[in-house]
């Protein structure tokens, strides 16, 4: 996406509707409006410590998806990227009585340390009992000087660990002393393909398109590292060997000590990419002889859309365990989070296989394995040769992948076009297996599979409604089997294959992704062919090449 193009650039306060529509999420949530407070109602005095915290807005789901029991009860939110004022955090810690005390927990950062800070120093001088912890787990900088290091992801396992001691009837000096000891056992570092898109801000910078930057904070600021975007192996490598290079001003990862880890979406990612950078960390950590013992991905402190990641280690006792497994409404925890890296290869199973029947009856016709080999060898040249074009016409037509996907087919396709071509040729291979067929001549054969060709194509029939005319595969399929079944001629049906597909030029698509397209594209090229009639096209030439090399 466009950096700057946005639906809301056109709404004056997007931070105060965005903490309105938290209200309908739960009937237990209070919104003071004017100072962007948003906490959880007591159903009678508190008998717990209370849990406050809060920042600039662009990272939600933080703070706001944390408010729930056994994590946050309240949070003050500043606009974009800015820190609330003392004013706004002093509203927030009057929201809720605080007779067993309240715990603040800030991230690194100036602005919220000084308003943070000067918002509990007025609370403690009208009596109230208010402590505070500043969470910097950022190690990217290894040598961050008088301002310390900056704030991350790693804050939200502070909240967890301090909200669930809290639950469970701590008193606030052990509630801040088990927030403490997780925020000095935690270490994060950010890498991101480009930067954060902030709305209603016109002029902003982007990364060049082939570099990454290693060390990218959450509020847009540079990191400490730019390079060519490496291989994921080599991106999460780099990530892992600047989270556990040795400090002596530091807790610093070991090998062999219990740790969970957070896998934190900065907030551009696919859930699918997301998963797969999971699992190369869990990989290299697991190889690395580091014990995870807890394990969380998702999205919990973002830089809005940045398109990285950032990765959390969090040094573990039996009591930080514990209350990280403790069970909390807050929204924006997940479930679960215990791991079991050393039994990941144990709940990788096989496939059940499925007992089917054998036919008694004699084969209608024998074929060696060399003449299956060359056969796929054939169809895998054919659709390897048109590829390309298939996939340029998929692209303007549909969503790019069809060439790929009967590419990788030779091995086992997948998608819509997978399962056309699979219950078609099982259709076809059950027909031929129950006909009795009394010849073996070569007459008595083309009449079979033009007999077994038919019955695939009405199976196919009872599964889809494509037929021909519907600009799909089955424009060239539907005319190969046709002209089989009058000719019996192999070459005569593939070229009725061809011609059926170059016929979808003139077609308007109604079936698949072709027809949500704008049909300018398809003006504009002259006509398009669809890209599964050419596939299939090159498939049936495929078999008769290979026959015929036989």
């Amino acid at each position: 996406m466009s950096l700057g193009k946005h639906f809301i650039n056109d709404v004056d306060v997007p931070v105060d509707r965005a903490l309105r529509a938290q209200l309908a999420r739960d009937p237990a949530l209070r919104l003071i409006e004017s100072e962007k407070v948003l906490f959880c109602q007591q159903a009678s005095e508190s008998q717990k410590v209370i849990l406050l915290s809060g920042g600039g807005s662009g990272h939600e789901p933080a703070h706001a998806g944390y408010l729930g029991e056994g994590m946050l009860d309240i949070c003050v939110a500043g606009n974009i990227f800015a820190s609330p004022s003392a004013k706004q955090i002093l509203s927030g810690l009057n929201a809720l009585s605080t007779p067993r005390g309240a715990l603040v927990s800030v991230k690194n950062y100036t602005g919220d340390r000084l308003n943070f800070g000067l918002a509990v120093e007025k609370a403690k001088a009208d009596g109230r009992a208010v402590n505070v912890v500043v969470v910097g787990d950022d190690v990217s900088i290894e040598h961050p000087g008088l301002v310390g290091r900056r704030g991350m992801a790693g804050v939200v396992f502070v909240h967890k660990v301090a909200g669930a001691a809290a639950a469970k009837g701590a008193d606030l000096a052990r509630v801040t002393h088990l927030a403490q000891t997780v925020a000095d056992s935690l270490v994060t570092v950010g890498v991101s393909l480009d930067r954060c898109s902030v709305p209603q801000r016109a002029d902003q910078e982007s990364l060049p398109f082939g570099e990454l930057e290693y060390g990218m904070g959450i509020h847009n600021e540079p990191g400490v590292q730019r390079s060519a975007i490496p291989s994921l192996q080599e991106t999460v490598s780099n990530v892992l060997r600047m989270l556990t290079r040795p400090s002596s001003q530091r807790w610093y990862p070991q090998q062999r000590q219990e740790m969970a880890l957070m896998v934190n979406n900065l907030g551009g990612l696919s859930i699918l990419e997301l998963n797969v950078i999971a699992d190369e960390l869990a990989c290299q950590l697991r190889h690395e002889n580091f014990r995870i013992k807890r394990i969380v991905s998702g999205t919990f402190v973002p830089s809005l859309d940045a398109p990285g990641f950032s990765v959390t280690l969090l040094g573990l006792d039996e009591e930080i365990d514990e209350l990280l497994g403790a069970p909390t409404t807050a929204p924006a925890w997940p479930s679960s989070s215990k791991a079991d890296l050393d039994g990941l290869k144990n709940r990788i199973v096989k496939p059940i296989a499925v007992a089917g029947t054998t036919s008694s009856a004699e084969p209608l016709y024998t074929v060696s394995g060399r003449v299956v080999e060359k056969v796929i060898a054939a169809v895998a040249r054919s659709i390897t040769e048109t590829e390309p074009l298939i996939t340029r016409y998929d692209t303007i037509a549909g969503d790019g992948d069809c060439g790929e996907t009967l590419v990788n087919g030779v091995n086992g396709m997948g998608g819509t076009s997978g399962a056309i071509y699979a219950i078609f040729f099982n259709a076809v291979s059950n027909a031929i297996a129950t006909r009795n067929v009394a010849t073996s001549s070569a007459d008595g054969l083309a009449f079979a599979m033009s007999q077994a060709l038919q019955d695939g194509l009405a199976e196919l029939y009872r599964y889809t409604p494509a037929r021909q005319g519907h600009r799909t595969l089955m424009d060239a399929l539907i005319p190969f089997i046709g002209t089989f079944a009058v000719e019996q001629d192999l070459k005569k049906a593939c070229a009725a294959a061809v011609s059926g597909a170059e016929s979808t030029r003139s077609l308007a698509p109604v079936l698949g992704r072709a027809s949500y397209a704008n049909r300018n594209h398809f003006v504009a090229e002259g006509g398009l062919p669809d890209p599964g009639a050419i596939g299939a096209a090159s498939v049936v030439n495929g078999i008769k090449d290979g026959l015929a090399r036989d």
